[in-house]
């Protein structure tokens, strides 16, 4: 997370209107001052962009042809545009040397020097000063924010102190002495002097910014992000709240807020490269790779030393992209733009390694993803073509069973039928996937229609149940003669009995009663 406490300086060009330009540029200084003034209030009325490289080039021409301290000031502000800090420091010195009292040029030297980590030569800038007008507090102010990032503590306590003995409702010492004791850790006391500069002054932006920092420090994010967002409430295109609250949202993934904080910091310093950065971050945590590589591009291209730059985009295409050989292109150019100053052992190496490991991960996942696909297509053409053939089963198996109801048992019949319409429905819906399922339950049941059918089917018709009457319902009338077998009626003799008293053909006596003796005719002896 980027911490850092964030300060803003007075930056102006000169108070009063140039020239007209003449018509010869070669040996007019003013011609190249107002010629610079023109290109700057001249933006692209398209993109909106300002042309800085061809304004700094007017502005240096007229310095170089005597045009005075604020041609030099101009021409160091567009070179800060330009991101040529060394560049700008030449300019504001010269601007200062030429007149110590342009404090416009005084307070942009100082700064300069101290972005470029010169915080001892910015103390001198503002050493002479201050010694000559005591009671500019202001300006000693400044020279206290000198000392701090010059890590002179305690002289800048001192001279914190000089002042509130005579000014002590100064809330611009409180604020110094907040970023003193943020820069020695001490950050209770850091948020105890913003705090009192804040009761001094509610409206000071850069105040609510460090104490933001600060409680961040101290792990209160939610009360950081109050104090952000209070400082855009006063000023909704302040670069350094605008930062902060982009540093935040990132560290939160909340990318899209991230997305417009650093748009809005860019607004106000469109070559800022951590704003870049930033916004390189937000991108590609939206998806848009596209413009994250593009601004990676734009700060590898302005900043060869960059390796935050080279290792960003290496990320962005080794996880992001899966373009692993781009990925590695940008580490090796890191290296080649650095020929024996990389050790061997330097993190970048381990970096691509990998990065080639990870492409031999990717390669391997993508055959096995490849093959599960096929295998899927496999198993999904297996399952339709399983269920063309349950259509065919089904349909010949609900045929069978309507035609052999009548001789099947009941219960079988019922669960078949119901089997079957499953199967139907599933056809019917196309359900391949149940096809597998339903083609081993039809397995099962088809062999019982077809034992049920062989078993109980085939043949004559069975007999009508013991008891049943005959087809046209009606019961056989009284008297009726019995059929072939049935013991004869009361006294009526068997057709082949002998008539009785006949003795046996072997003259055995029969149990037959004796027949009546025949009487002779009268008058017969």
């Amino acid at each position: 997370m980027r911490t850092a406490i964030l300060l803003t300086f007075l930056a102006a060009c000169g108070e009063k209107k140039p020239a007209e330009p003449a018509a010869d540029l070669t040996t007019n200084p003013a011609a190249n001052f107002q010629a610079g003034l023109n290109v700057l209030n001249s933006p692209d009325k398209k993109t909106g962009k300002v042309d800085y490289t061809t304004a700094y080039n007017y502005f240096n021409a007229s310095a170089n042809l005597q045009g005075g301290a604020k041609a030099h000031f101009n021409a160091g502000w567009t070179a800060e545009k330009l991101d040529d800090l060394p560049g700008a420091e030449k300019h504001y010195a010269e601007a200062f040397k030429l007149d110590p009292t342009y404090q416009p040029a005084m307070f942009s030297y100082a700064r300069v020097l101290g972005d470029q980590g010169k915080g001892a030569q910015a103390v001198d800038v503002y050493k002479g000063y201050v010694e000559k007008n005591p009671k500019d507090y202001e300006v000693r102010n400044d020279y206290i924010g000198a000392l701090v990032k010059a890590k002179l503590h305690e002289a800048a306590q001192a001279e914190a102190e000089e002042i509130l003995r005579h000014d002590p409702k100064n809330a611009g010492v409180y604020r110094n002495l907040s970023a003193m004791y943020y820069d020695q850790g001490n950050y209770g006391m850091s948020a105890l002097c913003a705090e009192k500069a804040l009761q001094l002054n509610p409206g000071d932006i850069g105040t609510y910014n460090n104490l933001g920092v600060t409680m961040l420090q101290q792990g209160n994010e939610a009360a950081a992000i109050d104090k952000f967002k209070t400082a855009l409430k006063l000023q909704s295109n302040n670069f350094e709240a605008n930062m902060n609250m982009g540093w935040v949202a990132v560290n939160s993934g909340d990318y899209k807020l991230a997305d417009a904080s650093f748009t809005a910091a860019l607004t106000q310093d469109s070559r800022n490269l951590d704003a870049r950065m930033g916004l390189a971050i937000a991108k590609r945590g939206l998806a848009d790779y596209k413009a994250s590589g593009e601004l990676y591009d734009e700060i590898i291209a302005g900043d060869k030393d960059n390796k935050a730059a080279f290792n960003n985009a290496a990320v962005l295409n080794e996880y992001y992209t899966k373009d692993f050989v781009k990925a590695t292109k940008y580490l090796q150019a890191y290296i080649d733009a650095h020929p024996n100053q990389i050790a061997p052992t330097d993190e970048i190496f381990a970096h691509m390694e990998r990065i080639r490991q990870l492409q031999v991960e990717e390669e391997e996942r993508k055959r096995q993803e490849a093959e599960r696909k096929r295998l899927e297509e496999e198993r999904k053409r297996r399952n339709e073509e399983t269920l063309k053939e349950i259509a065919t089963i089904t349909a010949a198996a609900q045929a069978k069973l309507t035609a052999n109801t009548a001789c099947i048992d009941p219960y079988m019949a019922e669960e078949l039928a119901i089997v079957f319409e499953q199967a139907q429905q599933i056809v019917d819906a196309e359900e391949a996937d149940m096809a597998p399922d339903i083609k081993t339950l039809l397995d099962g049941y088809i062999p019982q229609l077809d034992e049920a059918v062989a078993a109980m089917c085939t043949g004559a018709p069975p007999p009508a149940p013991e008891g049943t009457p005959p087809a046209d319902g009606e019961t056989p009338a009284e008297g009726t003669p019995p059929v072939e077998g049935t013991p004869p009626a009361e006294g009526t003799p068997p057709a082949d009995a002998a008539p009785t008293g006949t003795p046996p053909a072997d003259g055995t006596p029969t149990d037959a009663p004796e027949a009546p003796p025949v009487e002779a005719p009268p008058g017969q002896p």
